[in-house]
């Protein structure tokens, strides 16, 4: 199989391949710079600089330069309760210099690290695109993580003040952040120093010694020039937990990463100038600063902020998508899971304009996906792959660049910048259809580097040390004759029975195909395979009548679990992991970025009432 679209693409893949430095120096224009870069890359991956000596700001490559057109919506705003605001790019600019203006007087300068918790409102924009205008280092934490958790990452990265909003709402439930973050630095060592209050609808109080409220009409009316950055100087740090250990800080560049960015959603999107694009989102993932901080602004595109629930009623995507007019929506594979256990409902109305909808965080199975297309015949269903630590698609659906066939189960092909090789357990590239371990064959300037890991020791060992000279992803899959890769699972997550190998998404591609099913995940414990379902609807003997579906299929299951929910990511990746531990009656190890810590304890109690 081979369209016109995809001919073309593979050939700006060879082209990528064969002179990456080339390839990536001809994509700087995608930024402004105050003073041009003097070569493409210094160095080898996984240390090497891109774009060297060159300097620019994020926060003027996402309000200054688009003041041309000050009028524009850069933003809509709307929460659960359907209260909403607009914002304008001039008034984005006034709301961003006003922001950096105060946090310089509290000693925010070149390399500050300065942590953020804020739901998804206008002002978490503001405030972000302050701290990179006075060239800080971003840190967004995720509200939700334990105590000794964030204690940790604010202590890690040295972060001395901290940009809260006391208060956000989340399926109708209030959650008071000041309250949460006062807990933790009142009972941790932290190196904080200074917490800002950006207070909600003009009310806030002082319950700390360290906290200040932000008042705007202190500062109004000044002007904060843009630091000029060098391209590989630090932008901002995420944090990504392993299965054992203390959570990664993993930091990108402020020009390579900008870049890479902007190419990849060029490619996956192809976004208009006129066009709304929401990515449904809270900050704690890479996904909200990645949209609505280093793409949506810098192309200087209109994007829409929602705080709140996806499903706390059920026909919030389809009403905003509606009302706001949404072209393009990036959301994360839970989200559009949680859309089809809603129902109908969910996605009945009008949705003529929404053109893509851009799954990320696991491949979209195949009954979700058929099921969004059957409602939404109109719209595109894309799929990127990408993690933290590379935050450039592995491999996509690049829509953006031409029509090609989509794959049911495929995560895509390969990505123009990106090329990935699956390998044996020898480290040799395997043929079509044949399984292994995917890794990244190609340097770009979409790595991350670790934070406190000066020599880059740690870096290698982690990611570059089972495959030398690649970067290891950790996954495991298959491609098949057109290219189109299929992720299977971790590779740690992968079941050994029977002398085979069975990637966990195979069971679940199964499991999912079943109507009443609108989650699942499987894992293997000591030669046997245990799956956990959420049912959109639960009947007696569902467990059997699930069991008879799999083994039609070929898959003899031991036990299957009916679950609420299951343990994900913030990102929407199922830690499977955490299953196989509770079975085993092991320790849990790292689960910081786990997105519903309760979930825990509930999987626990279903398990034991079933033995």
């Amino acid at each position: 199989m081979e369209s016109s679209s995809l001919s073309k693409i593979n050939q700006l893949l060879n082209i990528a391949d064969n002179n990456p430095e080339q390839f990536w120096w001809e994509r700087r224009n995608l930024i402004s710079w105050f003073k041009e870069p003097d070569l493409p890359k210094e160095g080898k991956a996984p240390l090497a600089k891109w774009y060297v000596n060159g300097t620019t700001n994020i926060s003027f490559n996402a309000i200054d330069r688009h003041l041309n057109q000050g009028d524009k919506i850069a933003f809509y705003w709307i929460n659960e309760f359907k209260e909403s605001r607009r914002v304008t790019f001039s008034e984005l600019f006034d709301m961003v210099n006003e922001a950096s203006s105060f946090l310089r007087q509290l000693g925010v300068r070149k390399g500050e690290r300065v942590s953020l918790l804020m739901p998804s409102v206008p002002e978490a924009v503001a405030f972000s695109l302050a701290v990179h205008r006075l060239g800080g280092v971003l840190v967004i934490h995720y509200i939700g993580l334990s105590d000794e958790t964030l204690a940790f990452r604010l202590k890690d990265c040295e972060s001395k003040i901290a940009i809260i909003y006391p208060k956000t709402y989340k399926n109708g439930r209030e959650i008071d952040i000041q309250d949460y973050f006062e807990k933790v630095i009142q009972s941790h060592e932290t190196p904080i120093e200074k917490v800002v209050i950006v207070p909600r609808k003009g009310n806030a109080e002082v319950r700390d010694k360290t906290e200040i409220v932000y008042e705007r009409g202190e500062v109004r009316g000044n002007k904060v020039s843009p630091e000029e950055i060098e391209a590989n100087e630090p932008s901002t740090i995420y944090y990504t937990s392993g299965t054992t250990g203390k959570p990664k800080g993993l930091y990108h560049s402020t020009a390579g990463y900008i870049i890479s960015l902007n190419w990849a959603f060029s490619c996956l999107m192809g976004p208009k100038n006129d066009e709304i694009w929401w990515t449904i989102s809270e900050l704690g993932w890479p996904v909200w600063p990645m949209a609505n901080l280093y793409v949506i602004p810098v192309m200087g595109l209109t994007g829409v902020l929602f705080e709140g629930y996806i499903g706390y009623e059920k026909d919030i995507f389809i009403k905003n998508v509606e009302n706001f007019k949404v072209n393009l929506v990036w959301s994360s594979t839970t989200t559009l899971y949680t859309l089809k256990t809603l129902g109908d409902e969910s996605v009945t109305g009008d949705a003529t304009k929404l053109r893509i909808i851009l799954n990320t965080g696991e491949p979209l199975n195949v009954g979700a996906w058929k099921w969004l297309k059957e409602r939404l015949p109109r719209t595109t269903i894309a799929d990127a792959y990408w993690m933290t630590e590379h935050l450039f698609p592995v491999a996509g659906t690049p829509f953006g660049l031409g029509e090609i066939p989509y794959k049911l189960g495929s995560a895509g092909i390969h990505f123009p910048g990106s090329r990935f090789m699956v390998l044996d357990d020898d480290g040799k590239e395997v043929k079509p259809g044949e399984r292994g371990y995917i890794v990244i064959a190609s340097d770009s300037p979409a790595f991350a580097k670790m934070w406190n890991d000066p020599d880059g020791e740690r870096l290698k060992k982690t990611y570059w040390s089972r495959f030398p000279g690649y970067f290891y992803t950790g996954d495991y899959g298959y491609y098949d004759e057109d290219g189109y890769l299929y992720v299977l699972g971790r590779a740690d997550d992968v079941i050994l029975k029977d002398d085979l190998r069975i990637g966990t998404m195979e069971i679940e591609n199964v499991l999912v195909s079943y109507p009443e099913i609108a989650e699942a995940s499987a894992v293997g414990v000591n030669g046997k395979i245990f799956a956990f379902i959420v049912p959109r609807k639960r009947y007696e003997g569902m467990e059997n009548t699930i069991k008879e579906h799999l083994r039609n299929s070929g898959y003899i299951i031991n036990s299957i679990y009916v679950v609420n929910k299951l343990p994900k990511t913030k990102s929407g990746k199922i830690m499977r992991r955490l299953l196989r531990s509770i079975i085993a009656g092991e320790e849990l190890g790292d689960f910081s970025t786990l997105d519903d810590i309760k979930i825990i304890d509930e999987i626990k109690e279903t398990i034991k009432k079933s033995s």
